[in-house]
């Protein structure tokens, strides 16, 4: 598979299926208006892993990070949720760039995030209350399946 094309969504949604998210009628994409405003809202361009993913399960899992901020419009507000979930730890010398995307928080104390800059299919940090971020996942796309599998598993 060529990541960072549309095969990346199409994966996510069979995964969804075969780890018992499915059947794909439950599971929604966002539309290409949905994707251009996160574009225009946050100023950068979407890396293609992510705006497949999001083509094809962004506006509804069947409870595929269920308890989590991840599908639309979860994004438009993840970016402030995680910077004031920094600034909550004053001593902490890390801060978001103005092309890090928040795609997925947790809890208010947890979030994912990418750099936009970082090609097609960028590598995957994770941000926990009060530590530095670590890179979780090379690329979007083997955090993304990953995760389906993971929670897949648990799921059944």
């Amino acid at each position: 598979m060529s990541e960072g094309t549309n095969e990346v969504g199409e994966r996510a949604l069979e995964l969804l299926v075969e780890y018992g998210y499915g059947p794909k009628t439950e599971i929604e994409g966002c539309t290409e208006e949905e994707i251009a405003h996160l574009e225009d809202e946050f100023g950068v361009e979407l890396p293609a892993a992510y705006k497949s993913c999001m083509r094809y399960i962004g506006n509804g899992t069947n409870g595929f990070l269920r308890g989590s901020e991840f599908t639309y419009p979860a994004p438009k507000y993840q970016r402030e949720f995680a910077e004031d979930c920094i600034n909550r730890w004053d001593e902490l010398d890390f801060s978001l760039e103005e092309t890090d995307f928040v795609f997925r928080g947790l809890q208010g104390s947890s979030f994912w995030f990418f750099n936009t800059e970082e090609g097609e299919n960028p590598p995957v940090y994770l941000y926990m209350e009060d530590t530095k971020p670590e890179l979780v996942a090379d690329t979007f796309s083997e955090w993304l399946f990953s995760e389906i599998k993971a929670k897949g598993e648990k799921h059944n």
